[in-house]
C-alpha cells in the first residue's frame, strides 16, 4: 500500500456528509507511514479541498469524476474538460425535456436559480408513476445539493455557455425512472462524452477521456507509485473505472452488490468508518508480515 484513493460521497463521508474522527485518524496514520492519499470525487476541487480542510487533512485531489488533478500542494496536473459545442447541445436538450442539471467547472457549481421547483416538478412527475416514493427524498437531494461548497445560481444558461468558462462536468437528475433511463439511454449515445453514474437517481457527463481510473493512473505515475501498490475505496458505478487500474479495490458495504462482486474486498458501510476500519486493519497486517520472525 503506497497510495490510497478514495472516493467521498457514500464512502469517505458518514450520512452528515463528513469525514468521521475515525476515518480522520486512519489517513493520518497511513501518511505517517509514507503512505500517500487521493480523494477521487464526483465533487469540484474546490468542494472537496473545503471538505478535507474542514477536517485538516491534506491530500491529492481528483475532481470532477476525474476530469480534474490537483497535488496536495495545489498544483494542476491534468485536466480534461467538455468542448463548448457538447455543453451547448446537451444543455439544450436537457432544456427541452425538463432536467434539473448543473454544470462544474473545478471552482464552482452552476444551477438554475429555479432550481428547487425544477427537482420539486421532477418528483412531482415520479409520484404519480410510484406513489411509494417518500418526500424526505426530495429535501436530502436539496440539501445535498446546495451543501456544495461554490454554488453559482444562473438565469441563462447561454450566458455561461458563450463565456470563457470552460466546464468539466454537467451533472443531471430524474426521481421517475422512465425519464431517468431516458436520460441514461440519451448521454450514453453521445460521441464525444462519457457517461458516469454516481447516484441512485443522477447521470454525469464528462469527457470521453476522462475517468476517475484514468485520472488515477496519471496520478500514479507522476508520484512513481505501481498501480499494483493503490488501494481504492469507492461505493458507486463511478468508481469501477478506478477499481480497474488499482491493485488493491475495496467496495464500501453499502455498495450495491453489482459494486461488491467486483471488488477484491468489502469493508464496513461509510457510517461504520469502513474506509478508516480497512486501512488500520491493512497498515497492522502489513507491518506483521514484514517483521521478522
Amino acid at each position: 500500500m503506497k497510495l490510497i484513493a478514495t472516493d467521498l460521497d457514500g464512502t469517505l463521508l458518514n450520512s452528515n456528509h463528513e469525514i468521521s474522527k475515525e476515518n480522520i485518524e486512519a489517513l493520518r496514520y497511513a501518511q505517517e507511514k509514507g503512505i500517500e492519499v487521493t480523494i477521487a470525487t464526483g465533487r469540484t476541487y474546490k468542494d472537496a479541498l473545503h471538505i478535507l480542510d474542514k477536517a485538516n487533512l491534506k491530500a491529492h485531489i481528483i475532481s470532477n469524476n476525474g476530469s480534474v488533478i490537483h497535488t496536495k500542494n495545489g498544483k494542476t496536473l491534468k485536466s480534461w474538460c467538455i468542448n463548448k459545442n457538447s455543453v451547448e447541445s446537451v444543455t439544450q436538450w436537457l432544456n427541452q425535456n425538463n432536467y434539473f442539471y448543473q454544470l462544474c467547472t473545478d471552482e464552482y457549481i452552476y444551477v438554475p436559480s429555479n432550481s428547487k421547483e425544477l427537482i420539486r416538478n421532477d418528483f412531482r412527475l415520479a409520484m404519480k408513476n410510484n406513489s411509494g416514493f417518500s418526500e424526505d427524498i426530495v429535501e436530502k437531494t436539496i440539501e445535498l445539493i446546495f451543501s456544495q461548497y461554490g454554488i453559482r445560481f444562473y438565469d441563462d444558461v447561454n450566458i455561461l455557455i458563450n463565456s470563457e468558462i470552460d466546464f468539466c462536468t454537467i451533472s443531471a437528475l430524474s426521481f421517475d425512472e422512465d425519464k431517468l433511463k431516458y436520460g441514461r439511454e440519451y448521454s450514453s449515445n453521445l460521441k464525444d462524452l462519457s457517461m458516469v453514474i454516481s447516484l441512485k437517481y443522477n447521470f454525469e457527463l464528462v469527457n470521453k477521456d476522462a475517468s476517475k481510473g484514468t485520472a488515477l493512473e496519471y496520478l500514479s505515475n507522476y508520484l512513481n507509485i505501481s498501480l499494483d501498490d493503490v488501494v481504492a475505496f469507492g461505493d458507486n458505478y463511478n468508481d469501477l473505472s478506478m477499481f480497474k487500474k488499482a491493485g488493491t479495490s475495496v467496495a464500501m458495504g453499502n455498495a450495491d452488490s453489482q459494486i461488491k462482486d467486483r471488488c477484491d474486498y468489502v469493508t464496513l458501510t461509510n457510517n461504520e468508518n469502513g474506509v478508516g476500519r480497512f486501512i488500520f486493519k491493512h497498515i497492522k497486517k502489513l507491518n506483521l508480515e514484514s517483521t521478522p520472525a
